[in-house]
């Protein structure tokens, strides 16, 4: 019984060896392992580990796939295993041949990141940092100075990703003659119709109601690109500062 346990055993091995499938599955395994003790070395051990664990375990997944396609019958669960079989060697190369650029430049990003390359780590640091609010002076036409504007105070808030927006339009107010900053902020307690991504949305007191078009106008001006997407709230609000609110959704 034991010597046809071995026989079965060698005869296995010998289809395995020979079965070029298999092969590549053993060499995925390889790279993948090879890969785990660079990031061990350039990064986190924990993640090597779970690199090794993973890359075993599709092995082993990689294996039954390939000897139902083998020996099943259907053919619809042969086709079910080849794709699944290619979905997975994919992934393995994909995230395997970018840890040499995560490693040398840090790109991707994101796949640096989550590897923790220390050499990656002052440059993430880097972009991390929010650099000052600035705004841009306006270098176009259709803006006059008015110095009686300075009686007026435009506050910006935006998401932060429109904060070259809040940039161009602080300058071009400031280049009108109005009092005006910018001020990221989530926007969350905005509750106004038809609010969206991209949307200007220009707020005005009773006060600055008869500016509020000239505003308008002048925010157009510095974001020409989304100039479609600037919007006057018809209400008057009352604001705790400011004669007129700009919100950048």
């Amino acid at each position: 019984m034991a010597k046809k346990k071995d026989a079965t055993y060698d005869r296995l091995i010998k289809v395995g060896l020979q079965d070029p499938f298999i092969r590549g599955i053993a060499g995925v395994v390889v790279i993948a392992t090879a890969a785990s003790i660079a990031i061990s070395t350039l990064g986190s051990g924990t993640k090597a580990v779970i690199t090794i664990a993973l890359s075993l375990l599709f092995g082993v997944v990689l294996v039954i796939l390939r000897a139902l396609m083998k020996y099943a019958d259907s053919t619809f669960v042969r086709m079910v295993c080849f794709a699944s079989s290619a979905v997975i060697v994919t992934v393995f190369l994909v995230f395997t041949v970018l840890l040499v650029p995560a490693a040398v430049i840090c790109w991707p990003q994101p796949y640096a990141q989550l590897l923790n390359l220390p050499n990656c780590l002052a440059s993430l640091e880097q972009a991390t940092i929010e650099k000052p609010f600035t705004p841009v002076e306006y270098a176009g036409t259709g803006i006059t100075h008015n110095a009686d504007n300075d009686r007026y105070l435009v506050l910006i808030f935006y998401r932060a990703e429109r904060k070259q927006d809040a940039e161009r339009i602080v300058g071009a107010l400031r280049s009108a003659g109005y009092r005006s900053d910018g001020s990221e902020s989530s926007l969350d307690e905005i509750l106004v119709p038809d609010r969206h991504p991209g949307l200007t949305l220009v707020r005005t007191t009773a006060l600055a109601r008869p500016i509020a078009s000239e505003v308008s106008k002048v925010v157009r001006l510095a974001i020409p690109v989304k100039a479609s997407s600037v919007s006057l709230f018809p209400d008057d609000v009352a604001f705790q500062r400011g004669n007129i609110q700009i919100d950048l959704f």
